[in-house]
């Protein structure tokens, strides 16, 4: 789990949560305290006007005009999932200090398009792209501003008995939110949860906790309390940058991906009208060392509902 640089800002790191001072959680307090990583945590906002240069979850991408725009693997443009400009966050470790990182997706036009998922293989970019500007254009004139192609889109299926069972709602087949929001971002930290690949908790007279502690061991009972503690406690719900995700289901990363942090985390949010499918997250994650070559050509993809 190490492989970040390890000088966070001092705002970040600054204090130890009194909630570690659980008695099930308090012998492992400084082994939990060390898995810490700043964050940006964003806060979605209503709003009318958005500028192609600031952050915010879908609207008009800022595109140059002598960009070939993304396409899946059938042709079809991508859509903008969320752009951040790190103009407007707060300064995290490997990631860079200005430009803009975008996030794109496919619109479902049926049910196996999943929002350009590949469950096979997510780090393959057919139906999603993350694309980085180092030097963003400043003059409008040379940016694209007609999106008009994005419209021209396939009808969703017809409302078959399938449909209707397993993808009532109308945003199943749009984008997973219904308007575009603007985006704000406070530095935070989070520490790693228990579903983090590698994970180990040690503390002195005490059994380690890892996650790969099966229901028949000795430490069984101590981990359950442990777990439900822990669980309770810490949070990983929301939307950000850095950190750690929120696991709904089982980690997709596995071994082959394991050497893989969170890029950023997209929530369900009913409040802004954004749903991956029912109340789900959407994570996109990198290798420590390509964030910190702004190499963002093999990001890992996946999102996940209950």
């Amino acid at each position: 789990m190490d492989g970040f640089a390890t000088t966070y800002p001092a705002a970040a790191m600054n204090h130890t949560p009194d909630l570690l001072n659980h008695p099930a959680l308090r012998p492992y307090k400084d082994s939990i305290c060390a898995t810490a990583r700043p964050c940006a945590e964003i806060t979605l906002l209503p709003a009318e006007h958005l500028t192609v240069w600031q952050s915010k979850l879908g609207g008009q991408p800022y595109w140059p005009k002598d960009m070939e725009y993304p396409r899946n693997a059938k042709g079809r443009p991508l859509h903008l999932l969320a752009q951040i400009n790190f103009a407007e966050t707060p300064p995290l470790p490997d990631f860079p200090e200005n430009g803009i990182l975008q996030f794109y997706i496919a619109c479902n036009t049926g049910i196996q398009d999943m929002w350009g998922m590949n469950l096979d293989d997510p780090a393959r970019p057919d139906g999603f792209r993350v694309i980085y500007h180092p030097a963003p254009l400043l003059e409008a004139a040379g940016l694209n501003h007609d999106f008009g192609f994005l419209n021209d889109q396939p009808k969703p299926e017809s409302k078959s008995w399938f449909r209707r069972l397993f993808a009532p709602s109308e945003i199943q087949f749009q984008m997973p939110f219904t308007s575009p929001c603007a985006m704000r971002f406070d530095l935070q930290q989070k520490f790693a949860s228990l579903d983090e690949p590698g994970l180990k908790f040690t503390g002195q007279g005490v059994p380690d906790i890892d996650n790969s502690i099966g229901p028949n061991t000795a430490i069984a009972v101590l981990r359950e309390e442990f777990s439900e503690t822990f669980n309770e406690t810490l949070d990983w719900s929301g939307h950000r940058l850095g950190g750690y995700c929120n696991s709904v289901q089982e980690d997709m990363r596995g071994d082959k991906y394991r050497d893989y942090a969170l890029l950023l985390q997209i929530d369900s949010d009913r409040e802004n009208g954004v749903m991956w499918g029912d109340l789900g997250v959407c994570r996109f994650f990198i290798r420590p060392h390509d964030l910190r070559r702004r190499d963002f050509s093999k990001v890992f993809y996946e999102w996940q509902c209950g």
